[in-house]
């Protein structure tokens, strides 16, 4: 997903699961609902399908608190994938609903530190 970047990243293909969260909806709609922070005007290819595109996948969205590519969404509602625990945990101690963003510098510099 990041071009030979992040090596320190475990590799989707790691994170396969046979266990889908019973809340997998909301939190696919959490991800979904978080501002945009970073716009990428381009298509990339689909990591688990050959002939399919991505609109925007390496796009940048964030909580304020995580950030994950627009692609990863896509992987998440459509993949049996593992889901960080303490991710999971953030978007229900924030009933499913994304905060505002401070946009800041500071919020801007850490989007782009994955880019």
């Amino acid at each position: 997903m990041y071009r030979d970047k992040h090596g320190e990243l475990p590799s989707i293909a790691d994170t396969v699961t046979r266990q889908m969260l019973p809340d997998h909806a909301e939190i696919i709609d959490y991800l979904n609902n978080a501002p945009a922070g970073f716009d990428v005007m381009e298509s990339v290819k689909h990591l688990f399908e050959e002939d399919r595109r991505i609109p925007g996948g390496s796009s940048l969205n964030s909580d304020g608190v995580w950030v994950w590519r627009q692609d990863s969404i896509e992987y998440l509602a459509d993949q049996p994938l593992e889901i960080p625990a303490d991710f999971v945990n953030h978007v229900r101690a924030n009933d499913y609903t994304p905060p505002a963003v401070d946009e800041g510098d500071t919020f801007y510099d850490a989007l782009l530190h994955y880019f």
